[in-house]
């Protein structure tokens, strides 16, 4: 078993070193820079902001795991990011539009409508980052790398239909982005839900106290 999980392992990180890892670096840019003009964005228009930030947040309280505590509401978040992540990643299957592109868009959007809804209210950025990096550090870069399966996936597939793919070469890409799928993302979202359950809140509390 041991021999056969290192084998697993040894084939996912290849894997993302010859093909993976440009695709993931453009996410993260992209990721960043979508943060930071939708930060700017909705600075700039305080009302808007505040109205999206009601109907995201309304959206949240739909998800009733949110309401638990503990181990549950651990299992519930890691199980939520698992199926988001495995949805924006699967995305990928249709081809030539890049869909999980999208996915990625979006979690930067509500980043940005996040931090700048902190900043007029007064909470601050400093609140902002505590409540977001203990968890963030891991979850953002699986979230990226989910994201970037799913652009590299589509990208191999487009090239099969249009036929300048080489024998085997989707194949490769389907098992690689499984193996990163199983053996990365899924111990990544564990321990992000961990912190985000039960250390986020503490490091919170102590920057904005109730």
């Amino acid at each position: 078993m041991k021999i056969f999980f290192m084998t697993q392992w040894h084939g996912a990180e290849s894997y993302f070193e010859k093909n993976i890892k440009p695709t993931y670096y453009f996410c993260l840019a992209f990721f960043g820079i979508m943060i930071v003009l939708n930060t700017l964005l909705f600075l700039s228009d305080p009302a808007l902001s505040q109205s999206y930030f009601n109907e995201v947040q309304s959206l949240f309280n739909q998800k009733g795991f949110l309401d638990s505590s503990g181990i549950e509401l651990w299992f519930g978040i890691f199980f939520n990011n698992v199926i988001a992540s495995g949805i924006s990643s699967l995305l990928g299957v249709i081809p030539f539009l890049f869909l999980p592109m999208f996915s990625l868009a979006s979690n930067a959007i509500i980043i940005g409508l996040f931090g700048a809804v902190y900043q007029t209210n007064g909470i601050g950025w400093l609140a902002f980052l505590v409540g977001v990096l203990p968890h963030g550090v891991i979850e953002i870069p699986a979230l990226v790398l989910a994201v970037s399966l799913g652009v590299h996936f589509c990208f191999k597939l487009s090239k099969t239909i249009l036929r300048r793919s080489l024998k085997g070469e989707l194949k490769q890409a389907a098992i690689g982005c499984l193996r990163i799928y199983l053996l990365w993302l899924i111990p990544l979202f564990f321990i992000a839900a961990f912190i985000e359950t039960f250390m986020t809140p503490i490091l919170f509390n102590a920057v904005v106290p109730l």
